[in-house]
């Protein structure tokens, strides 16, 4: 089926809603990719984003930004959410992706933290089972120390076939490049 017969049976001027869950181990990343995409598209934010966080900032369940962008006749609203990436809270990250079109995996590409990168991305390999596209962002290449892209995706052993893209979402560096990354595996998923 050809994307444009797929949109026009779909949503034949209706509106379609998918849901993009962003995760990774604490730190990499997860909630200053959602203020990034809520700087990238500030006119297409719709309702009240919120981030649901300790005193220190650190996420405890979820941080959320809904994106709605319109494509006469059409409107496609984004559900975007974040899971904590704290070990503690496993049980949250897999209530919070269920039901998810796409999931966007936000590594930390600081060497330090490959082990964290390594656990985070089996929990979510077995948490999806390649049922769910998924692509890896390698976050934090603003930084001195961070492995390039292609080299983390060597060292976290990336499925062959997985996206890697590399990232800076404290500069809005990469962000929209990932963000329309996954939007269109989700697509070309519905369609086959």
């Amino acid at each position: 089926m050809e994307a444009d017969n797929f949109q026009s049976d779909l949503l034949d001027g209706r509106l379609l809603q998918i849901k993009i869950v962003f995760w990774g181990p604490a730190s990499s990343g997860k909630t200053t990719n959602i203020r990034a995409l809520g700087k990238l598209f500030p006119n297409n934010v719709i309702g009240v984003p919120y981030e649901v966080s300790t005193s220190e900032g650190r996420t405890i369940w979820e941080d959320y930004l809904a994106l709605q962008l319109e494509f006469p006749p059409y409107c496609l609203v984004f559900h975007v959410h974040t899971t904590t990436g704290q070990k503690r809270f496993l049980a949250t990250r897999e209530q919070i992706a269920r039901n998810a079109d796409g999931v966007l995996f936000v590594a930390d590409s600081q060497e330090q933290k490959l082990d964290d990168n390594m656990r985070s991305l089996e929990e979510l390999i077995a948490f999806t089972e390649n049922k769910i596209p998924v692509i890896v962002e390698a976050n934090k290449q603003d930084l001195p120390n961070a492995m390039s892209a292609e080299k983390l995706g060597e060292k976290l052993g990336v499925p062959e076939g997985v996206q890697i893209y590399p990232a800076s979402a404290i500069r809005c560096e990469g962000v929209y490049e990932v963000f329309r990354g996954i939007i269109r595996l989700v697509i070309k998923n519905r369609t086959t």
